[in-house]
C-alpha cells in the first residue's frame, strides 16, 4: 500500500475520498484539475463522476464495519485492513467498475478501507 504509483483514477480518488459534503463538491474538483495538469492530464468529468460513485458505494460498504458483506474481523484488538474480504470487494466491483484496471481498483479499495475504517 506504501508505493503506489499516481494514476489517473487514483490521483482522482484520493481527493474524492476526503470529500464529505456535497457542497465541496467544485472544491474537490478543483484539487483533481490542479493534480491532473501537473502530470499533464485531461481533466474529464464524467470519469471524475464515475470514481465519485465509486467512492460512495465504498465508504457505503465500509462504514457499515461488522454489518458489511465483506466483513470477516478475526477477533483481534485494532482495526486492520485483512478486516475486509479485499479479493471478494476487488472481484465484485470489478463487474461495475470494469473502467479501472484492477491494480488502481486494488489500492482504491485499500485506501477506502484505511481512510474509512481503520483510521
Amino acid at each position: 500500500m506504501d508505493n503506489r504509483k499516481e494514476t489517473y483514477d487514483f490521483i482522482c480518488f484520493s481527493e474524492l475520498a476526503y470529500e464529505w459534503n456535497p457542497s465541496a463538491k467544485k472544491n474537490t474538483e478543483t484539487k483533481i484539475r490542479k493534480r491532473l495538469i501537473s502530470n499533464n492530464w485531461e481533466y474529464n468529468q464524467q470519469r471524475i463522476d464515475y470514481i465519485r460513485s465509486l467512492r460512495n458505494d465504498l465508504f457505503n460498504e465500509i462504514s457499515l464495519s461488522n454489518k458489511s458483506q465483506y466483513f470477516n474481523k478475526l477477533n483481534f484488538d485494532y482495526a486492520d485492513l485483512a478486516d475486509f474480504n479485499i479479493k471478494q470487494m476487488l472481484t465484485d466491483l470489478k463487474i461495475k467498475y470494469n473502467e479501472i484496471n484492477n491494480e488502481d481498483l486494488l489500492n482504491i479499495i485499500e485506501f477506502a478501507i484505511y481512510l474509512f475504517y481503520v483510521r
